[in-house]
């Protein structure tokens, strides 16, 4: 991970789930695994290590972190270290949740670390960040929910209000499996939005001040309202993510232009201060080749020369890619290359070099992704009552689904070629 110049007095951690580590391919040699295993733990190791070397007041946390039910005594110890090792360097952790009992339950398991404080949708937070006024405050709380401050009057210090909000979009790869009691259950529940959040946002008058940031953690790819800032997951579970993972940063103070008393100023343009940092340990590619007429030797071998010419370096992510294989509008093609996966894939292990674990292949596939419109009738010219006349109807099916949308462009294609698959392998 690259090493962070700038200073930042907050740092924004979405998600780490150290309780849910990436699932390890089959047959990945041990050190790739354990790279794969790890990765969630030292992603929010990571995003530690940047509050450290910014000297951040404050590491913040929000989505699911440790699961008492699921995790082991390990993890827990490992993020009690996180948290001590913090607090040595005079910077809180502090963590949203969604519901206060999680917060005992994260308490009892790490035995009440120094430094650990946390937010609950009831309770915000207020925070002295060198002598600025912080607070942080739950979005999944009342609306216009502030920290009471009775005693306030017009002499009252500089206030800087954060509003963090998040999803669980993508917290489980299908929602008929249970998750986490807590942290977002991935049952069929509404879950929140971030337009939701800036319509109440906006509405609201404490939430709209000009003193507040807006901030919204997803692992899903969306276009967020204006004036919402997005912050990924820190380390991706698939490909499918918005991003492969990364803290972010916010500088609230210029402590360059301090006074002779070391009193810092306001940054003055504090709000364009937000950065993101990479903290992920694994990321996804698809390496996609031409169709090659051979069997898996050859594939494998054209396959390898793409993987070759790949820009990484000795620092960069271990890159789990997947190889897909283009075969135009041969069902025949796509099939075979079903066929003689297992043995490409072994071919192309054996070309890796497993000590360095920088890259391992884990799929190979035909393109799900190719277009399906060249069969349809206006261009293949099928005949009725054959096999080349079901080919062009389901084509045609496929382009009317991609242009009503009722399933995305991607998932319609694949379920098209699987289809023919199917009719070509009988």
């Amino acid at each position: 991970m690259d090493e962070v110049t700038s200073v930042a007095d907050i740092v924004f951690a979405f998600d780490p789930a150290i309780h849910r580590p990436i699932a390890v391919p089959t047959g990945a040699p041990a050190l790739v695994a354990d790279a794969i295993a790890r990765a969630a733990a030292r992603a929010l190791h990571d995003a530690a290590a940047v509050a450290q070397r910014s000297r951040a007041s404050a590491l913040v946390v929000c989505g699911r972190l440790l699961d008492p039910s699921r995790s082991s005594p390990a993890q827990a110890a490992d993020l009690r270290r996180v948290i001590t090792d913090l607090a040595s360097a005079e910077c809180r952790t502090i963590v949203l949740a969604d519901d206060p009992m999680a917060c005992h339950d994260l308490v009892r398991m790490l035995g009440e670390p120094r430094g650990l404080a946390f937010v609950t949708p009831s309770a915000p937070l207020e925070i002295d960040v060198r002598g600025l006024r912080v607070e942080l405050v739950s979005a999944h709380g009342p609306a216009g929910a502030t920290v009471s401050r009775p005693d306030e009057d017009d002499e009252a210090p500089l206030l800087r209000r954060i509003v963090v909000g998040w999803d669980h979009s993508l917290w489980s790869p299908q929602e008929w499996l249970a998750d986490e009691p807590y942290f977002g259950t991935v049952t069929r529940r509404l879950t929140p939005s971030a337009s939701a959040f800036a319509a109440t946002a906006t509405a609201s008058a404490a939430w709209s001040q000009p003193g507040t940031f807006w901030i919204w953690g997803s692992r899903q790819r969306q276009q967020l309202p204006p004036g919402v800032h997005f912050l990924p997951a820190l380390q991706a579970r698939g490909s499918h993510e918005a991003s492969m993972g990364a803290c972010c940063t916010l500088t609230l103070l210029d402590r360059e232009a301090g006074d002779d008393d070391g009193l810092v100023s306001p940054h003055a343009d504090w709000r364009a201060s937000w950065r993101e940092v990479p903290t992920h340990r694994v990321a996804w590619r698809t390496v996609t080749i031409e169709s090659a007429t051979g069997d898996d030797e050859e594939l494998a071998a054209a396959l390898w020369s793409a993987i070759q010419q790949l820009p990484r370096d000795a620092s960069s992510p271990l890159e789990l890619v997947r190889c897909s294989v283009a075969c135009g509008t041969s069902v025949a093609r796509r099939v075979r290359v079903g066929e003689i996966a297992a043995e490409t894939l072994a071919r192309l292990h054996s070309l890796e070099d497993a000590t360095t674990a920088r890259v391992w292949c884990h799929e190979l596939t035909a393109d799900p992704g190719e277009s399906l419109a060249a069969l349809g009738h206006d261009r293949s010219g099928g005949r009725p009552g054959s096999t080349t006349s079901f080919s062009s109807a389901l084509a045609d099916i496929v382009t009317m689904v991609e242009e009503s949308q009722t399933l995305s462009a991607a998932e319609a294609r694949e379920a098209g070629w699987l289809a023919l698959e199917l009719i070509e392998s009988v």
